[in-house]
């Protein structure tokens, strides 16, 4: 797995009819510019993750899967990519659900994402108390 530089690809994704509607906010963006060092975006085949660093160590995931490439595909693509984060340091990773996405949130939890409160944010359509959900890496036995 190697995190993808190309922004115009990133903001494809983002952009998507399918995707760019439950980001947040109105008119198109360009988030691919900002997906660089130490941030990570992970694209393949029908889209994949953004990871925003926050703090050492820690990353806010972001989700830009296609309808094509939601159940198996995406199962696989977010398992190689905690394990790719994993190998590069990262200890824990979070994200951010609206409370309306159901579906996104069954996803991060097969994805062993815990629920771990919420969080009153405004990305542009008003406040809204999003769910949060984390992983941490397990502890290594000494």
């Amino acid at each position: 797995m190697t995190p993808c530089t190309d922004a115009g690809l990133i903001d494809h994704y983002v952009n998507h009819p399918d995707i760019r509607p439950f980001i947040g906010g109105a008119g198109p963006l360009e988030i691919g510019k900002l997906m660089i060092a130490p941030n990570v975006a992970l694209i393949g085949e029908h889209g994949g993750f953004l990871l925003s660093w926050t703090a050492p160590g820690t990353y806010e995931i972001h989700t830009v899967i296609t309808p094509e490439g939601r159940g198996q595909w995406a199962f696989e693509w977010a398992a190689r990519s905690i394990d790719y984060m994993e190998s590069i340091g990262a200890d824990h990773l979070w994200t951010r659900i609206h409370p309306n996405h159901r579906h996104t949130a069954i996803f991060t939890r097969k994805m062993g994402l815990k629920s771990c409160g919420s969080v009153l944010t405004d990305f542009g359509d008003g406040p809204v108390a999003y769910n949060l959900y984390n992983w941490r890496k397990p502890c290594q036995q000494q």
